[in-house]
């Protein structure tokens, strides 16, 4: 039965402990800090957390991806009169990533359905996909 619980236990604080390194939303303060050319992976992964999707293509550029929603308020799920309550305006964060073959970010792009953030950049290095 100790074995159980302390199993648990170690399980639940390591849940715990990603949770809490976790962002929860793309600030515009931290998508300043890209800067094509020079940032890393592992620079986006500090400021931004795990992404959401990550892909290589055949020619070793990798895109990352992360997508971040808020729940929808308490209110959207009245009948009728959510909508009208504020229950649609639910924001949604995107934030799709480019990076080279030797690591370097190459491209990226911000998206919020709130318009609260703005920025796109692109390294000089022609690659246009």
């Amino acid at each position: 039965m100790k074995t159980k619980s302390l199993v648990a236990a170690l399980l639940l604080s390591s849940c715990l402990t990603i949770l809490a390194s976790y962002p929860s939303t793309i600030t515009q303060e931290n998508v300043n800090q890209i800067r094509p050319g020079q940032t890393t992976e592992a620079d986006l992964v500090n400021l931004f957390g795990i992404p959401t999707t990550r892909f290589v293509d055949l020619t070793h550029y990798t895109a990352i991806d992360w997508f971040r929603s808020v729940p929808a308020p308490a209110q959207s799920y009245i009948p009728f009169i959510g909508p009208c309550l504020g229950g649609l305006k639910v924001e949604a964060q995107q934030l799709t990533v480019v990076l080279s073959p030797g690591g370097k970010v190459v491209r990226y792009e911000v998206h919020s359905s709130l318009n609260r953030l703005h920025a796109a950049g692109q390294a000089a290095t022609g690659y246009a996909k």
